[in-house]
Formats: structure tokens, C-alpha cells, sequence
């Protein structure tokens, strides 16, 4: 079963996307702050990883980069997830979801990377 990693401060967001995936049939990981997705990296090795963020708070922004500038990490797939098209390029993410998003483009481009 392929593992994901969720980072995203909107819990509510979290607690829907947790079923969805489950139902998927994938095993997700909820992270709703950037600290506490970066602990959990190790722990449960993820296939891939969304990381919602925000516009003008660069803290996820800062998470992408200390994910991809670690080899034991660089290899993870980081779909970005956020409010505003620029996020993609500031970060140069593998992919990139504006929200809001259809479930199905969504799992569109987990197949796609998984």
C-alpha cells in the first residue's frame, strides 16, 4: 500500500482527505503544521507528499526546500497544493493543484506520480 503525507494547517481539510484516500486505497499520514510533517518524514517514509502552501507565509515554501535539499528525501514526489498559481514557481514543484480542486484531479495526479 503506497503511503502518503498530507501537510496542511486546515484540519478540516485534513479529516476529509484522510477517507478519500483510505478509500483510494492508499495509507495517509496527517500533518497540520509544517514542524510536525517534517517529524514525521522518517518515521513513515512516504511514497509521496502534498504539501499545501499559503500565500504569503513562506514557511511551507522553506519545508519544500529542506525536503528536496536532503538526498535521503530529494526522490519524493511533493505535489503542492495552494490558493495561487505563483506558489508553483516559487517552488518549482514536481506538481501543482490549485485550490480549490476536484477529488479526481487530485487522485489523477497521485496515480500519476505513484
Amino acid at each position: 500500500m503506497k503511503k502518503i503525507l498530507i501537510i496542511d494547517e486546515d484540519t478540516d481539510w485534513l479529516s476529509a482527505l484522510k477517507p478519500f484516500f483510505e478509500r483510494s486505497g492508499y495509507h495517509p499520514s496527517l500533518a497540520n503544521s509544517y514542524p510536525e510533517g517534517f517529524a514525521i518524514l522518517d518515521k513513515f517514509q512516504p511514497d509521496l507528499i502534498f504539501l499545501d502552501i499559503q500565500p504569503g507565509n513562506p514557511n511551507g515554501q522553506l519545508l519544500y526546500k529542506k525536503i528536496k535539499g536532503q538526498d535521503k528525501y530529494a526522490h519524493i514526489p511533493i505535489v503542492v497544493t495552494s490558493h495561487t498559481a505563483d506558489t508553483m514557481k516559487i517552488c518549482n514543484a514536481d506538481a501543482f493543484l490549485k485550490k480549490p480542486f476536484q477529488l479526481s484531479g487530485l487522485l489523477h495526479t497521485l496515480q500519476h506520480y505513484l
